[in-house]
């Protein structure tokens, strides 16, 4: 594992610095070296959680507190990790996945109300940075070439293909992060790994060859924008596509994860009833959120990134205006038909939090007769990325 060559390499280095020490018959400077590394790290890592933490509080005399606990959140996170022989939780794990779920997990369990009622609009930022560092090396992999848009005065991505075919695909995707935080970027990564999965697929089961332009679409986020501003966001970003680039619908996929993939399926259920003729082709639905009403709770899953205190707090600010009862209910996707929507595929894992309400969805489906509903429910500890290759990662 990356973790455990990492300190295989420092124990290395430790061991040459002490041969090196003994050849110069300088031993006793051992100790204030060492004691100076940790010291040099502990301040590092210090800087750095006081930085996480001016993100997670209101008040600039708590940072230092804040950061502290995290520094001992990540210490147990080790010291767990040691004592189980450097191994996992799950085999099909690595450590640093682990860990960034349990630290993840932490900082939502504990400053979730902070972060979705306080600090939404600057914790955008920092991760918009994180998504620009990630946008050309990703592009690079996958041979795409990334375009900005500025469009309905939003700006978004595009992923473009940097062969023009005569067949051509748009890819509309939708990021999560609980209607208040993310950002399009984020989802550089997925939204190559579809590009690259879909041209697999017409080529080898089709032999089309096409071009495939994804474009990770942004929407307005509570608490400035509530319900239903984001999903006619979406809504308008995808008439925009229709508009600018030459295409018919069903040469448009929609695609979402978590809170965008329920804006994905709701916004095909809007088509439905307004304009059945722009239905787009399909619709791939990443851990969508489908019952507003019914979210799960931290008991049932303990290996999932979102927590009550991260969910039971985004989602009634981004429906905070919807008062009327029936409207609020009809608000979950479903309580709604699913019959006459364009094909979806549908995935939840069995460690996250929104699974149990992929098996009721399913259900639903049944109930009604739909056929054009495809299902993937992965099972334990592991789950398969866009792309075909095994992701460990469940919640």
């Amino acid at each position: 594992m990356a973790l455990h060559g990492a300190f295989v390499e420092i124990g290395f280095h430790v061991l040459v610095v002490g041969n090196l020490l003994m050849y110069f018959d300088a031993l006793y400077l051992a100790i204030p070296l060492l004691l100076l590394a940790l010291f040099t790290v502990f301040i590092a890592l210090f800087v750095g959680f006081c930085y996480t933490g001016s993100f997670l509080t209101t008040s600039s005399v708590s940072i230092p507190f804040v950061a502290i606990k995290l520094q001992l959140k990540l210490v147990k996170l080790l010291s767990a990790y040691a004592f189980r022989g450097f191994k996992p939780t799950f085999p099909e794990w690595t450590f640093a996945l682990e860990l960034t779920i349990a630290m993840t997990r932490y900082i939502f369990n504990e400053y979730g109300q902070v972060i979705v009622n306080e600090n939404a609009q600057r914790m955008r930022g920092p991760i918009k940075a994180y998504g620009e560092k990630m946008l050309r090396p990703s592009c690079r992999e996958y041979g795409t070439v990334p375009e900005p848009l500025i469009a309905n005065n939003l700006e978004h991505m595009w992923l473009r293909d940097p062969k023009k075919k005569q067949q051509h695909v748009v890819v509309i995707h939708f990021h999560g992060g609980g209607y208040c935080v993310s950002d399009p970027l984020l989802n550089v990564e997925l939204g190559n790994q579809i590009h690259a999965k879909l041209m697999q697929i017409f080529k080898m089961q089709y032999s089309l060859d096409v071009s495939v332009d994804v474009l990770l679409a942004r929407y307005c986020m509570a608490p400035e924008y509530l319900y239903p501003t984001a999903l006619t966001d979406c809504f308008d970003v995808y008439k925009y596509v229709l508009e600018h680039e030459n295409i018919t619908p069903d040469h448009v996929v929609f695609s979402g994860d978590s809170a965008g993939a329920e804006m994905a399926i709701t916004n095909c259920m809007r088509l439905r009833e307004e304009s059945p003729e722009l239905q787009p082709a399909v619709a791939l639905c990443y851990s969508p959120v489908v019952d507003f009403t019914n979210v799960g709770a931290d008991e049932d899953t303990p290996y999932c990134l979102l927590t009550d205190s991260f969910v039971d707090n985004c989602i009634p600010m981004y429906l905070r205006n919807v008062t009327d009862v029936d409207e609020r209910r009809m608000v979950s996707p479903i309580n709604n038909s699913l019959r006459d929507v364009p094909p979806v595929f549908l995935q939840w894992g069995t460690l996250e939090r929104f699974y149990e309400q992929g098996l009721r969805f399913k259900a639903k489906a049944d109930a009604e007769g739909v056929n054009n509903m495809e299902f993937d429910f992965l099972h334990g500890s592991r789950c398969s990325d866009v792309s075909g290759g095994d992701k460990s990662f469940d919640g």
